[in-house]
């Protein structure tokens, strides 16, 4: 077997059947390999959106692969893999490299600074990943690929592994591929020491009166998903979530709160959890845009802090221990015993849809829909806000769905919004590149096309994006790989004048915080779309808002099938230059102490 061959089969063992990237002379041989090994190559227009998407499809299925050529192509991608180190998002970067012979030679090739020094841009990686490679002989290279992917797993970071082109075609040895890698790590706890933590935790839990759980972000990464869902449902302790952690915690449970981030929670969460006598912080991630500032305001209250190796309570460690192999047993003893813990009324999750349907021709096409949806005598309307759209969103929100969010009004109205069951939400609150989120959703968008043919019977999940008329102009290219593969994304692109987040935090009236206003309904039709394959819109009004969204040939997954599938829709959303979602204006005074 040619070794391009055992790297594009080992992906397809973990799941992977997507491949982003953009072709170059270093990896067009290896290319070859993808379809006969079972992938998929998606192309994408850069690579700086082929790795936002290897980014959004592996918060979905659990890992991604980007294939890019060497220098030019991966620093391309490299802000994107440094966001994906900072989120702990699992992503394989493979290299196409020069030969090996030019490599020792040191040649002055394209593609290098033409000083000879061929690890340089290796190095770069090396910071933001948890292993880079560089393939340099067939005798240990199915070792070094093997090691590598075991090593993003376990870390949940991105990998670097550089293929060199005479090496794509060397024969290696085939054996090993008879055994699945061991991503997880299978140690066991030890027994001691793991008795010793739990009853700790027991005891300290039996004794508070209010205890809360706070879930933050890294309660979802290494696995941590299940076990935290089931200790919050068994213990029945009243749960808030940080903003990173969206989407971790079904929102419908009874103990669910909302959104803890100090003076930036949610109404009447800030003072629930002050007046709490525990605090257990599982996942804990500490970040300005997480914790309102990096402000501590809970130091006051005992803390039990279940970390990835270790438990704390208070300033007592229990170090080597799995978080997730406590959970699980603190799960099961929630399992057998009543909690004497208080609950919490959850989040108003009330149904806010409008009975009213508007019929629409599906024949339109990318021209702009709204002219039909709106061809009736519609009353005078309000024009729409910040603060009406994300309630409006919430209630149209279905099961399952999958919603990328660029870091501005997006982020900042999804997040303190409720989300029904099984939401999942894809956004970079600590990295925060703008114009993430509309590669993330391509990404996002495979994955779930995947997992609806995986499964049976076929779990649809829409993909929907919010984003920034900003954030949008930075990625918009990658609206063509959506056309090209039929991806029925949902796109809102909120247009109001320019850079929010950033009028927020300095220069409210300044030039350099605004943008060329685009007419982005007209931007699909230059992608050259099949007749029928976009719909374009644009809304003004609250009325406006609520005909779309109560359209079922809009929004609904049910009103799609395989032999009619969803179309590209494309929304723009128009909203006053000074408007923001409140928790962005707290969030801007908190870090910035001061507001516009």
């Amino acid at each position: 077997m040619h070794l391009a061959e055992y790297l594009f089969r080992r992906l397809y063992q973990l799941n992977i059947r997507s491949i982003f990237g953009v072709p170059g002379d270093f990896n067009l041989v290896s290319l070859d390999y993808i379809e006969k090994c079972g992938l998929n190559w998606v192309g994408n227009a850069n690579e700086l959106n082929a790795g936002y998407a290897a980014d959004g499809y592996a918060r979905v299925k659990g890992i991604s692969a980007i294939f890019t050529t060497f220098g030019v192509g991966e620093l391309s991608a490299l802000n994107a893999i440094a966001g994906a180190s900072a989120e702990f998002v699992p992503v394989i970067h493979v290299v196409g490299f020069p030969s090996t012979i030019a490599r020792e030679k040191k040649l002055p090739l394209h593609h290098t600074l033409g000083d000879g020094d061929y690890d340089l841009f290796m190095e770069m990686s090396a910071r933001i990943s948890s292993a880079v490679v560089v393939l340099d002989s067939p005798e240990d290279a199915t070792k070094m690929i093997d090691d590598t992917i075991i090593q993003c797993a376990r870390s949940s970071k991105p990998v670097y592994i550089g293929l060199p082109m005479d090496l794509v075609q060397a024969e290696v040895d085939v054996t090993p591929l008879a055994t699945p890698l061991p991503l997880d790590d299978a140690r066991s706890n030890p027994v001691i020491e793991e008795h010793r933590a739990i009853t700790t935790v027991m005891e300290r839990i039996t004794r508070a009166i209010k205890p809360v759980i706070l879930v933050d972000s890294l309660a979802g990464r290494w696995n941590g998903l299940h076990p935290t869902m089931s200790f919050v449902e068994k213990s029945n302790i009243p749960c808030f979530s940080f903003p990173m952690a969206k989407g971790i915690i079904d929102e419908s449970l009874p103990q669910f709160g909302g959104i803890y981030s100090g003076s930036v929670s949610d109404p009447g969460v800030e003072e629930q959890v002050q007046m709490s006598d525990l605090i257990i912080h599982i996942g804990p991630r500490a970040t300005d845009l997480n914790t309102a500032g990096l402000k501590n305001e809970l130091s006051h209250i005992d803390t039990i802090s279940f970390r990835r190796d270790s438990i704390h309570v208070n300033e007592l460690g229990f170090s080597n221990l799995s978080m997730n192999g406590v959970l699980r047993r603190l799960s099961e003893i929630f399992g057998t015993t009543k909690s004497n813990s208080i609950s919490s009324s959850g989040s108003d999750n009330s149904s806010m849809r409008s009975e009213e349907s508007i019929e629409t021709d599906p024949n339109i096409g990318f021209e702009d829909s709204m002219n039909a949806l709106l061809g009736r005598k519609v009353k005078s309307s309000p024009l729409l806000t910040q603060d009406r759209l994300w309630k409006r969103v919430s209630s149209w929100l279905e099961e399952d769905d999958i919603i990328s969010l660029d870091v501005g009004t997006s982020a900042f109205g999804a997040l303190w919004s409720p989300h029904t069951r099984g939401t999942e939400s894809l956004f970079q609150l600590l990295w925060s590149s703008i114009g993430f989120a509309l590669g993330a959703a391509v990404g996002a968008a495979f994955a779930a096309r995947e997992q609806e043919s995986e499964s049976i019977p076929p779990r649809k999940r829409r993909t929907i994006l919010f984003t920034g008329d900003g954030s949008f102009q930075m990625t918009a290219q990658e609206v063509s790989t959506m056309v090209r593969h039929r991806l029925g994304v949902i796109i809102f692109v909120i247009c109001n004048d320019g850079y929010t987040i950033e009028r927020m935090i300095h220069g409210w009236d300044k030039s350099y915080n605004d943008i060329q206003p685009w007419d982005f309904k007209m931007l699909p039709a230059v992608f050259k779309p099949e007749p029928g394959s976009v719909r374009t819109y644009s809304v003004h009004t609250e009325a406006d808002f609520d005909a779309l969204l109560t359209d079922p040939q809009f929004g609904p997954a049910s009103n799609f099938e395989d032999k009619q599938p969803p179309p590209l829709r494309l929304v723009e959303v128009h909203m006053a230059k000074e408007d923001a979602p409140q928790s962005l204006h707290r969030m801007a005074n908190a870090i910035c102490g001061k507001k516009k």
